[in-house]
């Protein structure tokens, strides 16, 4: 298991409710994997984000997991978690391979868009164009919205996370790496991809009562089961956070979480630096790693890490990355949503 910076708890090590979700995992998913176990210290964290996983893209309401995967492996790409981009292309050689032809085909330029396949992956590409055309007038319907919309706020999320804690990739960086890829679907994820999922079977993990009952998530409405999930992981990831996070710069977060601006590249460290400048000195390395979480993951090095865990657990370190995550992953959500509604 390749994850970095934190500690984790092994299959071997888990009991009680964590030990029944790894197995509803691998029963389910076909395998533990570092973007679900990295989140193991906090075991909550851990069965929100599996809720989500299980109900928004294992089971299929409207859309099919095949183009699920697909959203998942565009989103991870422009996030530039190139360890979810392998992954989810993994899956959809196991559900409709053709697809992987597709996003290189729009990638490309070379797609007339014909297809709902095609527009639905120029969507994902552009989710950070929020002005752009297909995001105004996106090629999906409001039955569909919580599974498309709910794939792509889930990956901003796990990207983020991802990019912290996991390694670059799951597949060993050769010329052989189609090939494994080939292999790892079909040796490792065909059957299970197969598998019937049940409804609602994964929020038996989560408490489903009226204390996290937000007014969010609201583009997932048409599938409750799914806003229960996000609604969920949402409560677990605010529940303790003013014990590590001053009020403070908790309200600064959310003002910079809600400037989609802040998601262009900027130059240098432009951006981070008029950010510090609102933030005290005593929380300022705090201040920087949530902000680079939110808005550029791959500055985030080593040095980060250790200047937390000078007066931070490793559980601590998690919730504080898992709140910041969701924080600007669900603001992006609203606004796909805003716009969908426009």
């Amino acid at each position: 298991m390749d994850i970095k910076y934190i500690r984790y708890i092994s299959k071997k090590g888990a009991t009680g409710k964590l030990r029944e979700i790894y197995r509803h995992i691998e029963l389910n998913f076909g395998q533990l994997v570092e973007p679900l176990v990295l989140h193991s210290l906090n075991e909550e964290l851990l069965a929100g984000v599996w809720a989500i996983l299980y109900e928004t893209v294992l089971i299929e309401n409207k859309v099919k997991r095949s183009i699920k995967e697909t959203i998942a492996t565009c989103e991870s790409e422009i996030n530039k978690c190139n360890y979810c981009a392998d992954a989810h292309s993994i899956m959809i050689i196991g559900t409709e391979n053709k697809l992987q032809h597709n996003i290189q085909s729009v990638k490309d330029g070379k797609s007339e868009l014909k297809t709902k396949e095609d527009k639905l992956i120029l969507w994902a590409l552009n989710n950070l164009n929020l002005n752009d055309d297909i995001i105004l007038s996106p090629p999906f319907n409001k039955s569909e919205r919580p599974e498309i919309i709910g794939t792509a706020v889930l990956f901003y999320y796990i990207n983020r996370m991802v990019n912290i804690f996991a390694l670059d990739t799951p597949l060993p960086t050769s010329k052989m790496k189609g090939l494994v890829k080939y292999l790892a679907s079909n040796l490792i994820f065909k059957k299970v991809i197969k598998k019937k999922k049940v409804k609602g079977e994964s929020l038996t993990f989560i408490d489903v009562g009226n204390r996290y009952k937000f007014d969010s998530f609201e583009w997932a409405s048409e599938i409750p089961e799914i806003q229960t999930a996000f609604r969920y992981l949402k409560f677990q990831t605010e529940i303790n956070i003013e014990k590590v996070l001053s009020s403070e710069l908790i309200a600064e977060l959310k003002k910079q979480g809600s400037n989609m601006n802040l998601l262009k590249p900027s130059l240098g460290n432009k951006n981070l630096s008029q950010f510090l400048l609102s933030v005290k000195s005593s929380e300022k390395q705090i201040a920087e790693f949530c902000f680079l979480t939110m808005f550029e993951t791959h500055k985030i090095q080593e040095k980060h890490i250790v200047a937390l865990k000078q007066r931070l657990t490793d559980k601590e370190i998690l919730q504080i990355a898992a709140y910041v995550s969701l924080l600007i992953s669900e603001n992006i959500g609203k606004k796909l949503f805003t716009n969908n509604e426009q």
